[in-house]
């Protein structure tokens, strides 16, 4: 199965930091190998939201901040996989959701 993992938290804070931030994710990428089916990306911090009563300039809830997409045998093991991530360590959160695959 594959599982989308949505990064939420601070983003970084000068090019730095995310020029550091980017190191340590290719090295959790090459850790991963073969379950990693997308790097994803981080986002720029541009959001809309779009609804029936219609579009607002802010995301529903915490600002997501990026994605991978990753290949797992369960959700308690592609939970796993998202433990071992960097962006932990600098105060993210990620939120684990299973995916169908293609329809």
């Amino acid at each position: 199965m594959k599982y989308v993992l949505l990064v939420y938290g601070p983003m970084a804070e000068n090019e730095a930091e995310r020029v550091a931030g980017m190191a340590e994710m290719a090295a959790w990428y090459r850790t991963l190998g073969k379950a990693l089916v997308d790097p994803g990306t981080p986002f720029t911090g541009g959001v809309k939201t779009v609804s029936r009563a219609g579009v607002k300039n802010a995301p529903i809830g915490s600002q997501a901040t990026g994605y991978n997409i990753v290949e797992a045998a369960s959700l308690d093991a592609a939970t796993q996989l998202a433990e071992g991530c960097p962006l932990l360590k600098a105060g993210r959160e990620i939120v684990v959701y299973e995916a169908f695959g293609p329809m």
